[in-house]
């Protein structure tokens, strides 16, 4: 089964900017990181089984997503009723 490099890249791109480090990426598909971070970068540098190694990975994947809440600040206690004790 072939991969569309442009499609594995533009997986990759995305993965990393939800946080994933590429060098983690590199170690869990048994790659060469300088080789990933040119392939990430557009050049042609991974065999095909690298690269379906890689797509399968990505489609596995899953970076959680943080909430975020917005916190009303909390008001600050006053010392003032210990002066008049």
């Amino acid at each position: 089964m072939s991969h569309n490099n442009d499609s594995v890249r533009k997986k990759l791109i995305e993965i990393t900017n939800q946080g994933l480090m590429l060098k983690a990426i590199a170690l869990n598909i048994g790659v060469d990181v300088n080789d990933l971070s040119r392939f990430k970068g557009g050049m042609e540098c991974l065999k095909q089984s690298d690269v379906e190694i890689l797509s399968e990975y990505l489609n596995e994947v899953h970076i959680p997503q943080w909430n975020t809440v917005i916190k009303e600040p909390r008001k600050k206690k006053s010392n003032r009723d210990l002066l008049f004790l």
